[in-house]
């Protein structure tokens, strides 16, 4: 007995296309704007590809099939061209950001600094009379000064409100320790001889910081190389320098003057010649005579 064969032509009006097929089309072009439907579309075609040719003609779709990989991996290419020149730009716009929270943070800094020496005869905390510092430092109070130390003095800590502001969005390697900090915040206390630790810190304080001095530097990042004779320090120098922050290049810090004003800074402002510097130092006036001291408490 023979075996009639089907005709061709019914056979292929009994094929369906494939849906994978279909798919993998779809997220190829979709693909154009998001990389996710463009990897399911590479494999839907890959998928389907493998059933349409094992299907003896039962399916079609082999070209949906192709198209949606081409399109797949058109896609990913692109996606994969606009991403190396965005994430630079995506850095960069970060960094920006760190270092304008930094300028508000050093704001608050200086807020603080400039209300506790309106409660102390106008004077900064490294500026008090022998009574006033035994009567705030207690103990501590012939020990030397660090930042530790003053911000770790209650009525400082009163203007403060939280330690969140000593640790600088760019520099993330004290983030760890500045949650530390937070933590503990209610058992520092110089004037019982538990001070901050200053490595918890972000900032620095000058010694010539004056109210009444309002061209002077009164708080600044720690990244400064020395005092305001030096430079700013970056993550990109080679060998890096110990006071460097992550989040900041050579040339790069901020400040706050006694003015009230917080900016970022760059090497210009420093120096003997420095814009900011030279300012600072030529200053008359406030609880001190003669030039006013460049260097940075730490």
């Amino acid at each position: 007995m023979e075996t009639a064969s089907i005709p061709s032509s019914q056979s292929q009006s009994t094929s369906k296309t494939s849906a994978l097929a279909i798919a993998s089309l779809v997220c190829g072009v979709l693909g154009l704007c998001l990389l996710l439907p463009s990897l399911f579309g590479g494999i839907f075609g890959i998928i389907a590809l493998i059933k349409i040719n094992k299907s003896n003609g039962t399916l079609k779709g082999s070209g949906f099939a192709i198209a949606g990989l081409a399109t797949s991996a058109l896609s990913i290419v692109t996606v994969g061209i606009l991403a190396s020149m965005l994430l630079p730009a995506l850095a960069r716009a970060k960094a920006k950001a760190n270092r304008i929270k930094c300028v508000s943070n050093l704001g608050s800094i200086g807020k603080s600094l400039t209300g506790f020496a309106q409660d102390n005869s106008q004077r900064m905390p490294w500026q008090l009379d022998p009574m006033q510092r035994e009567n705030h430092f207690g103990s501590a109070a012939n020990q030397g000064l660090t930042v530790g130390a003053i911000f770790g003095i209650p009525a400082m800590k009163a203007e403060l409100i939280t330690p969140k502001i000593l640790l600088s969005p760019a520099d993330p390697g004290r983030a760890a320790a500045n949650e530390i900090l937070q933590m503990s915040w209610g058992s520092y206390n110089t004037k019982e001889g538990t001070p901050i630790p200053t490595e918890n810190i972000s900032y620095g304080l000058c010694e010539g910081g004056d109210t009444q001095r309002p061209s002077t530097v009164i708080a600044l990042t720690k990244n400064i190389r020395s005092d305001l004779t030096s430079d700013w320090t970056g993550a990109d120098y080679s060998p890096v320098h110990p006071h460097a922050f992550a989040g900041l290049n050579k040339s790069q810090g901020q400040m706050v003057l006694s003015d009230g004003s917080a900016k970022q800074s760059s090497n210009a402002d420093l120096g003997s010649h420095g814009r900011i510097t030279k300012a600072h130092v030529n200053s008359r006036g406030g609880q001190t005579q003669g030039n006013a001291s460049p260097a940075v408490l730490r």
